[in-house]
């Protein structure tokens, strides 16, 4: 899987069309603004966001990684995630980002994301992100639930997982051809574009790809696709990756490509470009120490729930119960729970650089963004 992804509020060009945008998103700007700034100082907001690893079967064996190398595949039924989506918890969700592994290699995917409509009446948006390595399965999959979106007013967005252009993609994936069938997926769903899907891609930045970056943007910009700039992350939780950490974190001597990058990108400032405030975020962080400032759905109303019935509030939580033996709400805001959850936001948030939900997070706390979009620092 592409370590994380945006999963993007309604966006499109600069200028006009990104304040018309802008205003259509107002409704969640306002709330967001209450719960985010005022009611989570009360209590634990209802849950909103969802990542999901629905498999964690994968056909790549990536670098930054080792989720491919999971021993336990273990995946609930439909008829399981019939019962447990029958809770309170999931009325709720307006956010739903289906990950893996690869998830187009779970065959009843679309009929799981059928039950999920079936069962979360607020769903809004859905994500899937996928290394794109078999063309044919992953425009099937995204067909129907294209299909499926649109019969219940929901966008659909696919992430393209793309490391590198040629030969590093290949090598960064470990698989024969892989940029081949990255470029065969891109072009198949092409046409869907015109039917309402949309497209973008994720870049995971590690020092074996950095020097590669302008030339997924350049390939990106040419497929007419967005690009997102993803630090790798590492966290044995949920990544398996932390003995790589030394291999693969980008270090000082290459700090000054990675921060004419992030310049780059922070500098593309409009009302529809919400990940630019991440970007000059970023930048901070890395250059001066500063503490990060971006909002983030894990703290507040967000989780992950895999394909075994596992939770966790974000990546660098423990495993706070399993879904199958007990009711998912009573999982989410058991005190114990929530005790935990501020734990790591106090340990970890700080320096922490995963862009999960980013766009979202940004549009719910949109003053800091309009600051910086006036010409502020974050």
């Amino acid at each position: 899987m592409a370590q994380s992804e945006s999963s993007p509020v309604e966006t499109k060009s600069r200028g006009a069309a990104g304040w018309s945008v802008a205003l259509r998103n107002a409704p969640l700007v306002l709330r967001g603004a209450y719960e985010y700034n005022i009611a989570h100082r009360f209590g634990p907001l209802p849950a909103r966001e969802w990542l999901f690893p629905v498999t964690y079967r994968c056909n790549a064996r990536c670098q930054m990684c080792n989720i491919w190398q999971s021993e336990d595949t273990a995946e609930l039924s439909l008829d399981q995630w019939d019962i447990i989506l029958d809770d309170r918890l999931f009325d709720g969700i307006e956010s739903i980002s289906l990950t893996g592994g690869e998830p187009t290699l779970r065959r009843d995917l679309p009929q799981l994301t059928a039950l999920l409509f079936a069962h979360l009446p607020s769903l809004r948006r859905v994500t899937v992100t996928t290394n794109a390595l078999a063309p044919q399965r992953v425009v099937q999959h995204c067909q129907q639930l294209l299909s499926l979106c649109q019969s219940h007013g929901a966008s659909f967005f696919v992430g393209i997982s793309l490391d590198g252009v040629g030969a590093v993609h290949d090598e960064m994936r470990n698989v024969p051809h892989a940029f081949e069938q990255v470029q065969s997926t891109v072009q198949q769903l092409k046409p869907l574009l015109a039917q309402g899907l949309r497209m973008g891609v994720n870049c995971t930045l590690t020092s074996q790809n950095l020097h590669d970056a302008e030339n997924v943007r350049e390939w990106s910009t040419e497929q007419g696709l967005p690009v997102n700039y993803i630090i790798a992350s590492f966290a044995d939780s949920f990544y398996a990756n932390v003995h790589a950490q030394d291999q693969l974190a980008i270090g000082p001597g290459q700090r000054e490509r990675l921060f004419g990058l992030l310049r780059t990108l922070a500098s593309e400032r409009s009302p529809a470009n919400l990940p630019a405030y991440f970007y000059n975020d970023l930048l901070h962080m890395l250059a001066s120490g500063s503490p990060r400032t971006t909002p983030c759905v894990f703290q507040k109303d967000g989780f992950i729930l895999d394909a075994r019935g596992d939770m966790q509030y974000c990546m660098y939580s423990r495993v706070l119960g399993n879904v199958t033996g007990q009711s998912a709400a009573e999982v989410y805001y058991a005190p114990d729970n929530l005790a935990h959850r501020q734990d790591v936001i106090n340990s970890k948030c700080r320096d922490c650089t995963i862009t999960c939900f980013l766009e979202l997070a940004l549009a719910k706390d949109a003053l800091r963004y309009l600051r910086f979009l006036l010409g502020g620092q974050p």
